[in-house]
């Protein structure tokens, strides 16, 4: 070896940035596990900590690798007119005659030199640790090595011009010497024809356009078919629940599991809407060009159904869910997934800094709802998430180089298929359940048609049966609802048909200002009837514009009312409305 040959310039790791990385890696991990210790109100703990420890997990492998870098006394990179050594080949020269291209590629945040090796010095030349066990998708191509600029000492530009400038010297000598390597080696024929990213397959990412058309038009028909008046322009939860969102009791106690595949369509409001199509139409007009529409649409519906699994599962069992988040989410880990394909090109990075911006707050258990009822589903974030990564990562293994999207077109579309049968069958029960429930008089009163109600219990209370006399009772507070002024005088005459010595007839005294609240309950005979003069009491302070003592009456009758008893079920509906308010 020539003297001049053993002139080199070694780069050390900037500790600085290094060390400014891990602390914010391991304040994220320690923040993860401190909303696990204080979870949000309302959310579960069991559901916090999970994804706590799973944030927290993530973020402290990510300082652990950034770590070992800020710990290493040895360069990050040398660069001599033999050759390069790198800490990914320790006590290993990687000659100039081993670099058959070589390119760089940065952005805002990040700077590589990507070196193109020849196929038998992928061969000679042994990486550290556990990579050469890994499979190829995870680590990347043995023949591809990087080397990250932004976290060495020095210009990026000045270290990048330096070794372009001995790479050329290096050629010049191989070329002067007949060694010019310019054609490619044996076997390395398949590095040279893998394919690059395509994302002009087609115009337009065309099943991202139909879904989008699809949820908006869900939506609308949510509104138009709701079983009660829209709050603040948004469907209800009882209507959610009616028109096919997911709630444990029905899918496991009834076996509607249907819902599973329901549920992905709907929204909880526009905002809930909004946002999710905005973050469909990014992952779309990206993802659905790279690896195709079929494949697209699998992911995000294998996604949603991984999603609605984990929303019941881990869920209180009295949440109602709905929306596409769960699939949205599971397209952006996929994204991430897919990546790793193509992690020795340009749009890599793009990929990878994308996705990560939507996935990792999709993730992290820190805001809840904006609107009473409603919260922000992790549980079915983290279930979309988890399915669409693992999807991802089975179709890289599958994945020809040769070929520019993945293999099994077939079976995506046959899954996809079946997805939208089952929801689009769906509709015959949602029809069914909806009519049923419209059909009872009271279902009215709770969905604010008052005058359908009045004209129901018009006939119920002529029949003069065992519920006649709440009838009577219900048909004014209808009447009231609408401001009948005819509705005193008609309680009036209806407690004249009503059997003065038995139960209910206190409770029209007290409408009729005959009787006190406190003094209903003592005409009570039971614990059942109790229970009534609690609600209706409660009535009474509404009507009289109490609404913080009616509150507390209907609190308690929620409390004390069978679940059965239509008090219990209207105790819910009337704080659900002061609530509302």
């Amino acid at each position: 070896m020539k003297p001049e040959e053993l002139r080199s310039t070694e780069y050390f790791y900037d500790k600085g940035k290094l060390l400014r990385f891990v602390l914010i890696m391991l304040a994220v991990g320690a923040a993860c596990i401190w909303i696990g210790y204080n979870p949000p109100e309302h959310r579960d703990p069991r559901v916090v900590w999970l994804f706590g420890l799973l944030g927290a997990g993530l973020f402290g492998l990510l300082a652990l690798l950034l770590l070992s870098k800020l710990l290493s006394r040895g360069p990050g990179l040398v660069i001599s007119t033999a050759g390069i050594r790198l800490p990914a080949f320790p006590d290993q020269i990687v000659p100039w005659s081993a670099i058959r291209r070589f390119e760089r590629i940065w952005s805002k945040r990040s700077d590589f030199i990507v070196l193109h090796l020849h196929p038998a010095a992928g061969k000679t030349l042994i990486r550290r640790g556990v990579a050469p066990i890994l499979p190829e998708w995870l680590v990347g191509s043995p023949l591809k090595v990087s080397i990250p600029l932004h976290i060495l000492h020095g210009q990026p530009s000045s270290i990048f011009d330096q070794f372009s400038r001995l790479a050329a010297d290096a050629k010049e000598v191989e070329r002067l010497e007949g060694q010019d390597d310019s054609q490619p080696a044996p076997g390395d024929e398949d590095e040279l024809q893998a394919p690059a990213p395509v994302l002009n397959q087609a115009r337009y990412p065309i099943f991202t356009y139909a879904l989008l058309a699809v949820l908006i038009a869900v939506y609308a028909g949510e509104l138009a078919f709701g079983v009660e008046p829209a709050e603040a322009g948004s469907p209800t939860i009882r209507t959610l629940w009616l028109l096919g969102g997911t709630l444990r009791q029905n899918i496991v106690g009834n076996g509607e599991w249907w819902r599973l595949f329901t549920a992905p369509f709907m929204h909880g409001g526009i905002i809930h809407l909004a946002l999710n199509c905005v973050a469909l139409w990014v992952a779309g007009r990206l993802f659905e060009r790279l690896i195709g529409w079929r494949w697209f649409a699998a992911i995000f519906f294998v996604s949603a159904l991984g999603g609605s699994i984990a929303s019941v599962w881990l869920n209180d069992a009295g949440t109602v869910g709905v929306g596409a988040s769960g699939g949205i989410v599971g397209l952006f880990a996929a994204v991430i997934a897919a990546s790793f394909r193509f992690r020795s090109t340009p749009i890599a990075s793009m990929l990878q800094a994308g996705a990560a911006q939507i996935l990792v707050p999709s993730l992290l258990p820190i805001f809840s709802s904006a609107r009473d009822g409603q919260t922000i589903d992790y549980a079915g974030h983290f279930g979309g998430a988890l399915t669409g990564a693992a999807l991802s990562l089975l179709l890289l293994t599958f994945w020809p180089r040769e070929r520019p999207t993945p293999r099994y077109d077939r079976v995506a579309i046959a899954f996809s298929a079946v997805f939208v049968i089952i929801a689009t069958g769906a509709l015959w029960p949602i029809i069914n359940a909806r009519q049923l429930y419209l059909n009872d008089p009271m279902a009215s009163y709770f969905g604010g048609r008052y005058q359908q109600l009045i004209a129901a219990l018009d006939t119920e209370a002529n029949q003069n049966g065992p519920t006649a006399p709440y009838a009577r009772i219900w048909r004014y507070f209808a009447q009231m609802r609408v401001g009948d002024p005819k509705a005193l005088d008609e309680l009036r005459a209806a407690a004249d048909k009503t059997d003065q010595a038995a139960w209910p007839y206190p409770v029209y005294r007290l409408f009729l200002g005959e009787l006190k609240p406190e003094d209903l309950a003592l005409k009570a005979a039971d614990s059942n009837q109790i229970c009534e003069a609690i609600f209706y009491s409660g009535e009474w302070y509404l009507f009289s514009g109490a609404t913080e003592e009616a509150r507390r009456r209907f609190q308690a009758a929620l409390l004390s009312c069978p679940a059965t008893f239509i008090e219990h079920e209207a105790a819910g509906y009337e704080l659900a409305k002061l609530d509302a308010k």
